[in-house]
């Protein structure tokens, strides 16, 4: 049910974007960028008395998506984002050296609708922007890491079970457009995406004996430094 509504968001920021640039076709843009993606969540806990860690791993970014403007300064964006990264987490219990520490590879899509404001007039074809928005995320293990957790366990529990998780989050950050022609530009781009702490259908506390959970809270801050082009219509 919660995949159909993650896919549903998908189709509403396409097809809003596409209307609103039938609508607006004397100006648009679409944008494609690649880049890193560190994201800051590092936690301490202890489940059946032994102490554990995890945190995160940089991974990879990538975004597509399109901005239709409203005046001359302010726009608005609809996109997507595809980003992995590794869930390290480390037994502390056992041995306080990584030697005990497991990786877990995360798949977390995002789509995001925000408001852009650009500078009245760039310098020398480069023009800044400040963006800010809300955003619907899938955290998901991939394949391989709910494998992982069934063959080695999560947080020392055997045959644990990983399960996609949904977060509604925020987003605000900047960054410049370089002007190539009057159809192209280079964009860099720097946001930090604010969700819920996933836990992958792992429950904060356990009600039986010896079942696998995550007791953790707070928030994750995924900071995302992309590089990309911008491709101008209807100018």
């Amino acid at each position: 049910m919660r995949i159909r509504r993650f896919l549903q968001a998908v189709v509403v920021v396409v097809v809003l974007g596409t209307g609103a640039a039938a609508l607006h076709a004397q100006d648009f843009s679409l944008f494609v960028m690649g880049g890193g993606s560190s994201l800051f969540d590092k936690k301490y806990y202890t489940v059946y008395g032994a102490s554990y860690g995890s945190t995160y791993k940089t991974g990879s970014a990538f975004t597509v998506g399109g901005e239709i403007p409203l005046t001359k300064i302010l726009g608005v964006e609809g996109s997507y984002g595809y980003v992995r990264n590794n869930l390290a987490v480390t037994d502390f219990y056992n041995s306080a050296t990584p030697s005990n520490e497991i990786g877990y590879d995360i798949l977390e899509q995002r789509v995001s609708a925000d408001v852009v404001a650009h500078a009245p007039q760039g310098m020398k074809g480069v023009r800044p922007y400040l963006a800010g928005g809300v955003e619907y995320d899938r955290f998901a293990p991939t394949g391989t890491a709910a494998a992982l957790a069934q063959s080695q366990g999560f947080n020392g529990v055997p045959n644990s079970v990983l399960s996609p998780e949904y977060k509604f989050g925020v987003n605000f950050g900047g960054g410049l457009d370089v002007k190539l022609t009057n159809l192209l530009a280079v964009r860099l781009d720097l946001r930090d995406h604010v969700t819920g702490s996933p836990t992958f259908g792992l429950p904060f506390q356990t009600a039986s004996a010896y079942t696998a959970y995550y007791p953790i809270r707070g928030n994750t801050h995924n900071i995302t430094l992309s590089a990309g082009f911008v491709f101008h219509f209807g100018k």
